[in-house]
């Protein structure tokens, strides 16, 4: 008893000691113990307050109330108590509070002039703050800090996971024979459980390492011996891809050879593997010097090639260069105990590095991720060769800097992170890549393989935006799976050979036909709703149905709906090549060079080593385990563009009889320095096709940037850019007849001319739109079409403006200024005009050249009076020179680089001899 009595009595003391009050932070502190602010908070709390809560004499509140001030009332922030007489010190902080939101339903520009507004946004309290990496309507960043850590995870990361890729993987662990070598080796396919020496030949039985591989065959889907071992059993698939547009090339071969005036646009194309109507590719004779162009540069890209050995080009050929995936950086991870020991022996080294990536020629070989057929073909895979600032970077965000001086010290630049040997930009990635997608979600196996060949150069791309989507008044089409059609069987089946869709599309399904009718069986409705399930990544995607929502303002526009392609409007920006110079050498001039960051693999290794043979005829080109072997060609090509950039879109109207963007592929100058004495017998020219048309190519293409932030009104509508006139800023032609005239004369372009204008206002095509018969800029009924502001337009945009809560644009009379701000910057002086970049040929480098701004002699009325006279041309006169304009930039400058003094004679016309 007396242990019990002496435990009570403890606890007794106990509990009254921890029931004294004790100060809270603030009370009974002298005024020199400023740190006693922060002591109270015990266990990340503040400590409960004694005083009433109509006078709260929180520290916040210390911190920021002025005298006679009252503190707002807040619910949940409970603040620590402290002495309001307490003085302030040189050592203290002011704090200041996130005032709450004002209540309203849009917001304007006034809410950017809020500083808190980035912080707080709509929300009500500051708890809430904006994630880094995010903009404001929840965009994600592709780059959380321009690092070369964050660009080389960039770059390493393959987007797909291997058991959703390749399914069950097999391992064969026997020994002898070929296991010997290749114990622990992946089984190639389930349906492919045959010995190795059926597809690879070979010698199974041999002892020795050179007996049995004697007659071996590395690679048998490469085109070459792919009807030998494929076609045994695939031997219409084999047919197929060897008709498809990668196999032949012939858009790239004819297209470019139609520019050089190497051929007429209606000659029989040519072809890498000719069917009926066409010719062998390349042609007997000596050729034209095009086809030394396409064979040591462009065709460099197509199904029989194989890729430098650089991070981003790994890849196969023939089946195995979609069905065989190689990540970017070309390491394997498969068991073949033969290949790892061969990985084991390399030196480990950073092959993002542009040090490895320059030396492609000689590097080691890659190999495939694993030795395993797939047909859940990630995008990484295409992107192999669907780069060079085309659909396949666009589709991932990636913008390739263009060649150019290094700007940083050799030891440095060796260590930044390179793709397909380029730098890049990180923008904005297609919504669909975003979410998940790949690229053989929307293109399917009809698409590469097609049974109907497309018609004379057309792209063989089958899908429609609308095919997924719809339209405001109508769903997308289905294919009822019905067990006693003899196609159903087939489908199913090839369905299933998917690791991602095997059993999930069965009779009685509904699939998505698209609009060459070709079977989309990874689509199918559940219920009411469209279900994409992705081939790469099994993941459904709710497919969004245009007639699910109202529709927007620019959707009430019937010709935007009937008549403009999606992408032109939904695609967020587009990579442009401005202007390609191609500059031809008979010697190798490293000197020049040796500063340069090249992207051409054969270039890079001669500026690397000692290599200087000429270039490597890709279509000779072999893979060997640690180089590209193949016939070189004497003569060497140098590739500098003009200009690049992604936010100038360009509009005409393509095969469809739609609207869509225009790109150019490409704008060629030519410059010849193959004479014996080094001089140059071209100097910028531009080809003439055989049509007495120039060479300056342009096709029609689909960005793949869609996103749902759409281009604004204004960047098409009154935009002389878009409408293919070129920058207002800079002079232009006015008329088509002095052009072609100066460029039949003296094979050059005219002072006035832009890299950025197709056509001139009254519908007279400077540049070459292909094919032309399918293909064109804008007209001139066109042109003045988007130029006008028209009741309905303004009635329009101003809609546009309300739906998407900008109500402070719509009391502005002129887009982007209001006329007050117009007046104003007419009168004190014009904006400062941009510097001019310039190619010196005998310097081998780049030249920025300042202009000098016009003067401002007319007043404010009168530069806006007189704006409209300029939409006006009056008709030319054969012979009759381009009118003066003394007020704007030139964009081509060929006196520019002349020996001597030379006069001020930017707006007379060129002569015959001078050079650019």
């Amino acid at each position: 008893m007396n242990r019990f009595y002496k435990i009570s009595l403890l606890l007794i003391i106990a509990g009254s000691f921890w029931s004294l009050p004790f100060l809270s932070s603030g009370q009974g502190i002298e005024n020199n113990n400023q740190s006693g602010f922060f002591e109270s908070v015990i266990g990340g709390e503040a400590a409960p307050s004694n005083e009433s809560e109509s006078k709260p004499t929180g520290l916040l509140d210390f911190f920021i109330q002025p005298e006679g001030s009252t503190k707002p009332e807040t619910e949940e922030i409970v603040e620590s108590e402290v002495d309001s007489n307490l003085p302030l010190t040189g050592d203290s902080k002011e704090m200041v509070q996130v005032p709450e939101a004002i209540s309203k339903k849009d917001f304007d520009a006034a809410d950017f002039n809020d500083p808190f507004y980035r912080v707080r946004g709509f929300q009500k309290k500051s708890e809430k703050i904006l994630k880094p990496g995010t903009t404001i309507d929840g965009v994600q960043f592709q780059n959380y800090g321009q690092t070369e850590k964050f660009i080389e995870r960039f770059y390493r990361e393959s987007g797909f996971s291997m058991d959703r890729v390749f399914g069950k993987i097999k391992y064969l662990e026997k020994r002898g024979g070929c296991y010997t070598c290749h114990q622990g080796i992946e089984q190639i396919s389930s349906n492919h459980k045959m010995s190795c020496v059926r597809c690879h030949g070979g010698n199974r039985r041999a002892s020795s390492l050179p007996r049995a591989h004697r007659g071996l065959v590395a690679n048998p889907s490469s085109p070459e011996n792919a009807p030998r071992f494929c076609g045994k059993c695939h031997e219409s698939h084999v047919k197929r891809i060897g008709r498809s547009v990668m196999a032949t090339a012939k858009r790239m071969i004819n297209i470019t050879r139609f520019g050089w005036g190497a051929q007429p646009a209606d000659e029989l194309p040519y072809s890498l593997y000719p069917g009926e109507q066409e010719q062998p590719y390349p042609p007997t004779g000596n050729g034209h010097e095009v086809d030394g162009f396409l064979k040591t540069k462009c065709l460099r890209c197509h199904l029989d090639t194989p890729g430098p050995h650089r991070p981003g080009d790994y890849r196969s050929t023939g089946c195995s260069a979609c069905h065989m995936i190689y990540t970017n950086d070309g390491i394997s991870l498969t068991h073949d105990r033969a290949i790892q020991a061969l990985q084991d022996k390399e030196e480990v080294q950073n092959r993002f590095g542009r040090k490895f990536a320059s030396r492609p020629m000689s590097n080691r070989r890659g190999y495939p991720l694993l030795h395993k057929f797939t047909t859940s073909i990630p995008s990484v895979q295409c992107e192999h060769c669907h780069n060079n600032n085309g659909v396949g970077e666009e589709f991932e965000g990636l913008f390739a800097k263009p060649s150019r001086p290094r700007s940083v010290p050799e030891s440095i630049n060796d260590e930044n992170p390179v793709l397909y040997g380029k730098e890049h930009e990180f923008l904005v990635p297609d919504i669909h890549r975003e979410k998940g997608m790949h690229c053989i979600d929307c293109h399917i196996g009809d698409e590469m393989k097609p049974e109907v060949e497309p018609e004379a150069l057309r792209s063989a791309v089958q899908i429609r935006c609308i095919d997924c989507h719809g339209t405001h008044s109508k769903s997308p089409e289905g294919l009822l799976l019905i067990e006693s059609d003899n196609r159903t069987r087939k489908l199913i089946k090839k369905t299933n050979l998917n690791p991602n869709l095997k059993r999930k599309i069965r009779v009685g399904d509904t699939v998505l036909v698209n609009s060459s009718f070709s079977p989309m069986t990874h689509i199918k409705k559940e219920k009411d709703q469209w279900v994409l399930i992705s081939k790469v990544t099994g993941k459904k995607h709710k497919i969004p149905l245009l007639k699910d929502f109202k529709p927007p303002i620019a959707h009430q526009v019937s010709k935007h709906m009937d008549e403009v392609e999606c992408s032109a409007c939904h695609a967020r920006w587009s990579a442009g090549e401005w202007g390609m110079h191609l500059i031809r050498e008979n010697n190798f001039s490293p000197e020049k060079w040796k500063d340069w960051n090249l992207s051409d693999p054969g270039l890079q290794e001669m500026l690397a080593g000692d290599d200087s043979q000429g270039m490597i005829n890709w279509l000779s080109a072999k893979s060997r385990p640690d180089s590209i072997a193949g016939d070189r060609l004497p003569g060497y090509w140098w590739t500098v563009f003009t200009e690049t950039g992604w936010s100038d879109l360009i509009l005409g109207k393509n095969h469809r009889g739609k609207y869509s963007v225009l790109k150019p592929r490409y704008q060629y100058f030519l410059t010849d320095r193959t004479s014996p004495l080094g001089l140059p017998t071209k100097r910028a020219e531009p080809p003439m096709t055989l049509d007495e048309g120039t060479g300056m190519i342009w096709t029609a293409h689909s960005p793949h940037t869609i996103r749902k932030t759409v281009r604004s009104c204004e960047s098409c509508h009154q935009n002389e850019l878009t409408a293919g006139l070129g920058d207002p800023l800079r002079q232009n032609i006015k008329y088509a007849t002095a052009f072609f005239e100066e460029l039949r004369l003296n094979n050059q372009v005219l002072p006035q001319f832009q890299l950025k204008q197709g056509i001139t206002q009254s519908g007279e095509p400077l540049q070459t739109a292909y094919p032309s018969d399918e293909v064109r800029f804008l007209n001139a009924e066109e042109i003045s079409a988007l130029q006008e502001t028209t009741d309905r337009y303004r009635s329009l945009r101003f809609l546009n403006l309300r739906e998407l809560s900008f109500p402070r644009l719509l009391s502005r009379n002129e887009f982007p200024y209001d006329t007050r701000h117009f007046a104003r910057e007419n009168k004190m002086e014009p904006p400062s005009l941009k510097d001019d970049l310039y190619y010196d040929v005998s310097k081998n480098q780049f030249v920025k050249i300042t202009p000098e701004a016009p003067s401002v002699e007319t007043t404010p009325t009168e530069t806006i009076e007189q704006k409209p006279e300029a939409q006006q041309p009056k008709m030319l006169e054969p012979g009759t020179p381009e009118p003066v304009q003394q007020e704007k930039i030139i964009e081509f400058l060929y006196d520019l680089f002349q020996d001597g003094e030379t006069g001020d004679n930017r707006n007379d016309e060129p002569a015959i001899n001078s050079a650019p």
